[in-house]
């Protein structure tokens, strides 16, 4: 590719970009490239002015969009919150009208699967399906989907489908009139406003899931705010389970509330939080009782003093006692991992066990379970985990400490480059974030299929995260 025509495809890029955070990698530059060269000789123009003639809402700007979007997918993923779903949600509207909103829906799999498991339990069920995509809801509208989309990870689900489709060595397709209960549509979840929806109800289940990726956290606040606006009360948002652990809780509207069920976290809509108020007001008649009397001030000073003291007396005594209570916990619970780690050290229930603790927000339990693997060939794991509790943590220097000692312990590693590289692009420290995202992404084509330390994968494809790495490593965002 000539440099001009690169210059034009990175000035598209950041039109791209602000339209609908989604970022370019450079490794899609040559077939934008060819699009672009395609479509200009379409409409008679040269490259340069075909570029710079395109603007938002207008249908070419809709097909380079199109172009771009990168879509991971499948039927009945993350299984757990099906079973969420299908034992505690769905029995509640039985007999009632439920209605859900997939606000990033890609080629469908998504909401077909909870069509299935609603019509499975007799459920009366309104689904909306929307994407920025037009090629994704162009394939969802056909219905018909390689073999690939059904995964291990919700197989046990996927007989639901069976009286909806038929299946043939490579396909499974759907028929029409199961596509036709679903209502899909084109919404930009940045730039399209939220009165623009085709429907105006309010829903109970919003599914927005494994897009936040891409945003920054201002944009992550102004699409959830955005979404929202359309939840009923006590309605649901669902985000991905890879994303609801390192989900700042200043993104999140006062009216959600963050639950869970066993391993499944969701938010709830309810009540705003009022506690800012009655700040205000305690603070308001604490001035206005100073003004009174300042001699009476004083006095309920001393009096404090006196109670604070006798109260840190108190809380002394008791602090020595639960700091040796935790101690004894602490050897009783490390003892434990080293007979359990003795017998055979399991990477990938360990590592759910520490993002388990860290969804529940008890940092401190997932450190011990960290501290707990032994052995000389398991440190590099035991750093990993502990970098990977402090960046949840948001204590970025620790953990950028933790990832360098598993990385230096184990150059191949590649989820300790990877995040690696996200602490130290957070930190600020661009140039070296760089170099561990492009080791990665060499680490990862290079093991090809035998890709080690799959743990660390979730429900994403080994190719996702090196698409990622190949964003990062080119200056995309989050």
């Amino acid at each position: 590719m000539d440099k001009q025509t690169e210059v034009l495809i990175e000035g598209l890029n950041s039109k791209i970009l602000a339209f609908s955070g989604i970022y370019v990698a450079k490794s899609q530059y040559e077939s934008l490239a060819n699009y672009i060269k395609k479509r200009a000789e379409v409409k008679e123009v040269s490259v340069s002015d075909y570029c710079n003639s395109l603007s938002a809402d207008t249908l070419e700007f809709d097909r380079i969009i199109n172009q771009v979007t990168v879509n991971e997918t499948y039927f009945f993923r993350e299984v757990k919150q099906f079973e969420f779903l299908e034992k505690e949600v769905f029995p509640q509207f039985i007999g009632k009208n439920l209605t859900i909103w997939t606000c990033c829906c890609s080629t469908g799999e998504e909401p077909l699967s909870l069509l299935a498991l609603a019509l499975s339990m007799n459920i009366n069920i309104t689904i909306y399906a929307s994407d920025i995509d037009d090629n994704a809801l162009k394939i969802f509208s056909r219905g018909q989907y390689s073999t690939y989309s059904l995964r291990s990870d919700g197989q046990k689900y996927h007989k639901l489908l069976d009286s909806y489709s038929q299946k043939t060595e490579s396909q499974i397709i759907f028929r029409p009139e199961f596509l036709n209960r679903i209502h899909s549509f084109k919404f930009n979840l940045i730039q399209d406003e939220i009165s623009s929806l085709p429907f105006a109800e309010e829903v109970d289940i919003i599914f927005m899931r494994n897009v936040f990726i891409y945003f920054d956290k201002e944009t992550r606040k102004m699409v959830t705010n955005k979404v929202c606006q359309r939840l009923k009360k006590n309605g649901i948002l669902f985000f991905s389970m890879n994303e609801i652990g390192s989900i700042d809780k200043n993104i999140i509207p006062d009216t959600l509330h963050k639950k869970n069920n066993a391993q499944v976290y969701y938010f709830e809509k309810g009540e705003a939080d009022k506690k800012t108020a009655s700040q205000i007001i305690a603070s308001t008649e604490l001035k206005r009782k100073e003004k009174e009397s300042q001699i009476a001030r004083e006095k309920v000073r001393r009096e404090v003093e006196k109670i604070k003291q006798q109260k840190l007396e108190q809380e002394k005594l008791e602090q020595e006692k639960f700091v040796q209570e935790k101690l004894e916990q602490e050897k009783v619970l490390s003892e434990k991992l080293k007979k359990e780690n003795s017998k055979k050290f399991d990477a990938k229930q360990t590592y759910e066990m520490v993002c388990m603790e860290i969804n529940r927000g008890d940092f401190e339990k997932a450190r011990l379970i960290a501290r707990g693997i032994n052995g000389p060939d398991e440190k590099k794991y035991s750093f990993f985990m502990l970098g990977y509790i402090e960046y949840h943590a948001d204590n970025r220097a620790e953990a950028e400490n933790f990832f360098a000692s598993a990385e230096s312990l184990s150059p191949g590693f590649w989820p300790a480059v990877f995040y690696h590289g996200m602490v130290l692009r957070d930190l600020g420290k661009t140039e070296s974030a760089l170099k561990c995202f492009s080791k990665c992404k060499n680490l990862i084509n290079n093991f090809g299929k035998d890709l080690p330390y799959d743990f660390a994968l979730d429900s994403f494809s080994p190719a996702y995260i090196s698409s990622l790495c190949e964003i990062f490593s080119n200056g995309g965002r989050m």
